[in-house]
């Protein structure tokens, strides 16, 4: 096999952009698909709280449901409904191989962590480290995939 077929060879099967890479990286959608959940769970915890529940489930956001407790319900209901948005929105764009979208979401899942830790809640801490894991492990599956095919 010459050189040239070689190159011809390679580059058929190397991507063509971000997207197609980041699609082809099981790490990649994996990670992308907690912003999603997040984003689900928040939403049911939302509907529970208007429901008048005392339960939540520990994968949603404790950022939302401080605004329940702090804020006039039509308020925290615009709270929930942007970080509901955002996080679907993240799993969207991380899906598509970007990396802001894993940092942002990452960097706001974490610190939404630390509220669970200033109440000593030690579960939803170790489901925001599990999802925070598969995140971070998205995110640097992407950026050694990016380096590795010259993105």
């Amino acid at each position: 096999m010459t050189d040239s077929t070689f190159n011809a060879a390679a580059a058929a099967v190397a991507p063509a952009d971000i997207k197609a890479l980041a699609n082809s990286l099981p790490d990649v959608g994996r990670g992308a698909r907690w912003f999603w959940w997040i984003a689900g769970f928040t939403a049911i915890n939302a509907a529970m709280i208007l429901g008048r529940s005392n339960t939540h489930f520990v994968v949603g956001l404790a950022l939302t449901q401080l605004a329940h407790v702090g804020l006039s319900s039509s308020v925290a209901l615009l709270v929930d409904a942007l970080m509901v948005l955002a996080f679907f929105l993240a799993g969207l764009k991380a899906k598509d191989g970007s990396t802001p979208a894993f940092v942002l979401g990452a960097l706001v899942y974490a610190l939404d962590a630390l509220v669970y830790v200033s109440y000593a809640d030690w579960l939803p801490v170790a489901i925001h480290g599990v999802a925070l894991f598969y995140i971070v492990s998205g995110f640097l599956a992407l950026q050694r995939a990016k380096k590795a095919s010259g993105f």
